[in-house]
Order: structure tokens, then C-alpha cells, then sequence
């Protein structure tokens, strides 16, 4: 073992579902010497729920206040809450944080704890986007996304070494090996990686082999993408055009998955990783579905809905004392941060939800809890291990931008679902109105409701939470404007 402390990685991958990289698991797992939980689950279906258990070890209620705006205090003091990396600053670690997503940065004071890396700051194409979309155009708001990907995200790739929308996972590689040199252990890397969020862009040799129903370029398929995901259930695409909006998706995945596995091989040649004495977790913020017909949404928005395609995440964890192995029960990530803490023999703060994990049988959960924040109100669901599901959602029937307006009562429809996963697939046993008061009629479905209905009350709360008085600030309708998210968040 190395005479220094250890140093800890945290990857995560935005938008990035488990199926995607089901038969590359247990190569990760290999080669870091980690364990592989092939059911493992985030707390949301969406960013700005889901990083507060992965970034503090809590529910975003806990964040939230009883409004829609999900933002971190300024310090612990303001919240109560002790981040990851807090801890780890606290214990003596140099903590960096790299990211683009302006959600998981500066913005929301998720740079807590964080003394160098790369965080959160929009750049010039963010912020072109956000003032075209505050015209409220949907014309204008189409013909500058085609210019950007047809025109000017051409011209830009001809020039420039890294042209994608976001920050690519080779220049975060890069600046993280470059911070590692001379260093002595006792360092903290997180990478929140965007490569696979939309506007999928991955390289022309990753789509070469792909079954799409037309002939584009990768620079078309950012734009199809783009048009897909940001207006609800892709109004005006077609199913042909959703499943090539896949393709480049998955195709995206592939072209991480080899920058991932050449960087942990990096890591370890150079010593900065070495298994039994380092800590390195990989992971995803949340998921990403193309079934419009079941989820009534393309992408992960509108939110919340807490389909498996949406909160299924894959998860490895390379742990001092853990020995590689694959796990089939499932898991969730609010246990994540009390067990890197606790394999780092660093007090666990009491603020955090979950449990420190000694041996990885104790992260099995026979239920597990989701909780996302909505422009609404806040909505709650429970997972039990054989699969089924009951939670609520909301889908739109906007079929454009949305802006402006009211609290779009016409547009939203919330509801509650009872759904079974069997096979990895999903479908529904029973679905209601949010305010009705039914139960399904069958005895066997009625069972698991009140059954899943009663434990989620216990432990989260009802299924949703009243109407917020306080609405999405400007604020945050900007941060979310900069990553895309244009359609019906008013």
C-alpha cells in the first residue's frame, strides 16, 4: 500500500441510465477492484433533486424549504447541512469539483467545501440560449438551435479543440490529472460529466454502426435531439426520429464509456488510484427515457417521474475494504455519502438521511424512497424489492415553449401510479388523478397499493405535497433555461 492518504473519486454522469451500460459494469468493476450493485437507484429523476443525497447524503425536501427552488444555504450554518466534501475539508482534504452544469455549482453553493476545479459556469452558447428563449419565440427559438448546430457548431468544431455544448470529459481529464501531479494523497476529485445530456453530440465514428432510419450528421442529430427533448413528448417528431434521438444517446454512452475506462486506467498507472487504499465511486445523477407513450415525456422532463429508466443508475464503489463482487439486491444513493465518509474513518455528519455502509450487504434495502421538486409541489415514491412501484407524477400536454403564464393548470395533469418492473420492463397495474380518491379493484393491486402506500407515508410523506405558495424564482428559471429545460417550467 502507498505510504499516503487516500485519495477519493467521485464520477458522475449526468443523465445516464444503468441499461446503458449493463455489459461494461463489471469491466469498471474489475479493473478499480470495486463492486458492482446492478440495482442501485438515485433519490430523483432529475438533477436538481437528486444531488442533494448524492452531494450531502439527504432528500431534496431537505433543501427545497417548501418551495421549488432547490439551492443550498450559503454555509452550514444557514441549512444545517454537511456536504461531502465539507467533511472531507474538515478531515484535511484538498476537495475540487468539475462541472459545467450550472445547477451542480456556484449558483446553488454546491462549490461548498470545494477549494479548486471547475464548477457551474455557463458558457457563450448557455447564454446565447438563455436570451433567445426569454423572447418566448417558439419560431425564433427553432431557427437559432439550427443555426448553432448547422452553421456556427460546425464552424466552431473546425477551429476549436473542444467545441461540444458542454465541457468534454477529456479536458475535465486532463485539468484532474494535471491537479494530481506532485501530490502526496489526502485529494478529493468529483466530476459531474455532461457528454451524455442532451444535445447529444458524440463523434462520427460512435454513430457509424448505429441503425438509424435516416442518413445525418452528428451535428443534425444535436439538433433533432435538442428539438426532441426540449418541447414535451417531442411534439412534431416523429417515432422514427425518436428512436435515431436514442441512438445518438447511446452512442454518446459508448464514447464516455471509453474516455471513462482510459481515465481510470490513467489513475491507476500513475498511482493516484490504487485499489485497497483508494476510494473511487461511479455513478449517475439520474436516468433518461424515450418511451413517450408510457412515460408521456421524452428526456427526464417534465419532472417529476420516478420511472426505472429515469432513476436506475448504475453504481460501482471501490472500497479499501471491500473486495470486487457484482450485488443484485437493490440500493440507493442516499447511503452513498455516510459510506465513503465512514470508509475514510471521517465522522458522518447527522445531518445526513442515509446509513454508512461496513460491508456492502448493508446497503440492501427492501424499500427504497424517491423524492424530486416539481414548479408545484414535491412529490414522493417508494420502490419495493420485487419491483413494483407507487408514486406521482405530472405530464404536459403543452406542445410548445412555455415561459410565461400562469401556474398552467390546463396544461399539467398529476397522477399517482402503481407500476411492476419485471424483465426491465415497466408497466402500469393501476393509474388515478392525483386528487382522487380510488384504489385499484383488483385484490392483488389493491394489496401493494396500500401496502406501498402506507410505507411511503411512514417514511417520506404522502404521494405529493400541497401546492407551494412561492413559485420558480427568475433565478432559476435561468439555470435551467442554460441547460435546455425550456419546455412548461414557468
Amino acid at each position: 500500500m502507498p505510504d499516503r492518504s487516500p485519495n477519493v473519486f467521485v464520477l458522475t454522469v449526468d443523465s445516464l441510465r444503468a441499461d446503458a451500460y449493463e455489459a461494461w459494469m463489471d469491466k469498471l468493476a474489475a479493473t478499480i477492484q470495486g463492486v458492482e450493485f446492478r440495482n442501485a437507484f438515485a433519490t430523483a429523476s432529475n438533477t436538481g433533486s437528486s444531488m442533494p443525497a448524492l452531494a450531502a447524503g439527504v432528500y431534496c425536501d431537505r433543501v427545497a424549504n417548501a418551495t421549488p427552488n432547490l439551492k443550498l444555504g450559503e454555509s452550514r450554518d444557514d441549512d444545517g447541512l454537511t456536504t461531502l466534501a465539507e467533511a472531507l475539508s474538515d478531515a484535511g482534504y484538498e476537495c475540487s469539483l468539475w462541472s459545467d452544469n450550472v445547477i451542480f455549482g456556484a449558483e446553488r453553493n454546491y462549490d461548498r467545501g470545494f477549494g479548486g476545479g471547475r464548477t457551474g459556469t455557463p458558457n457563450w452558447k448557455n447564454r446565447a440560449q438563455t436570451l433567445v428563449q426569454r423572447t418566448g419565440s417558439d419560431r425564433l427559438f427553432d431557427a437559432c438551435r439550427w443555426a448553432y448546430f448547422n452553421v456556427l457548431g460546425r464552424i466552431e468544431s473546425a477551429v476549436a479543440s473542444d467545441a461540444n455544448y458542454y465541457v468534454s470529459a477529456e479536458t475535465h481529464h486532463r485539468s484532474v490529472l494535471d491537479a494530481l501531479e506532485d501530490t502526496s494523497g489526502g485529494q478529493m476529485h468529483w466530476i459531474h460529466y455532461m457528454d451524455v445530456h442532451h444535445p447529444f453530440e458524440p463523434p462520427a465514428e460512435y454513430l457509424a454502426d448505429r441503425p438509424l432510419h435516416a442518413d445525418r450528421r452528428p451535428e443534425e442529430l444535436a439538433d433533432l435531439s435538442s428539438a426532441a427533448i426540449v418541447r414535451n413528448r417531442g411534439a412534431g417528431t416523429s417515432d422514427e426520429d425518436v428512436e435515431d434521438v436514442e441512438q445518438a444517446y447511446l452512442a454518446a454512452c459508448e464514447y464516455l464509456r471509453d474516455r471513462i475506462a482510459s481515465f481510470v486506467e490513467t489513475l491507476i498507472e500513475r498511482d493516484h488510484y490504487v485499489p485497497g487504499h483508494d476510494v473511487l465511486v461511479f455513478t449517475a445523477d439520474h436516468g433518461e427515457g424515450f418511451d413517450r407513450e408510457l412515460h408521456g415525456m421524452l428526456g427526464h422532463t417534465p419532472t417529476p417521474a420516478f420511472w426505472d429508466d429515469l432513476v436506475r443508475v448504475p453504481l460501482i464503489v471501490g472500497h479499501p475494504a471491500w473486495d470486487a463482487a457484482a450485488v443484485e439486491y437493490q440500493v440507493s444513493q442516499i447511503d452513498l455519502i455516510p459510506t465513503v465518509l465512514r470508509a475514510l474513518d471521517v465522522p458522518v455528519p447527522d445531518s445526513a438521511e442515509g446509513t454508512a455502509a461496513e460491508r456492502p450487504s448493508d446497503l440492501r434495502r427492501e424499500r427504497i424512497f424517491f423524492t424530486a421538486t416539481g414548479p408545484y409541489r414535491t412529490y414522493h415514491g417508494v420502490r419495493s424489492r420485487s419491483g413494483r412501484k407507487l408514486f406521482a407524477d405530472r405530464i404536459s400536454d403543452s406542445d410548445s415553449v412555455e415561459l410565461t403564464g400562469d401556474d398552467g393548470d390546463e396544461l399539467d395533469r398529476e397522477r399517482v401510479l402503481l407500476t411492476r418492473v419485471e424483465d426491465g420492463e415497466e408497466t402500469i397495474e393501476f393509474e388515478r388523478d392525483l386528487d382522487a380518491r380510488t384504489k385499484p379493484s383488483n385484490a392483488a393491486d389493491r394489496k401493494h397499493w396500500r401496502e406501498l402506500h402506507r410505507r411511503l407515508c411512514d417514511a417520506r410523506g404522502e404521494v405529493a405535497t400541497r401546492r407551494f405558495d412561492a413559485m420558480l424564482t427568475d433565478e432559476t428559471v435561468a439555470q435551467l433555461e442554460q441547460l435546455g429545460y425550456v419546455d412548461n417550467i414557468r
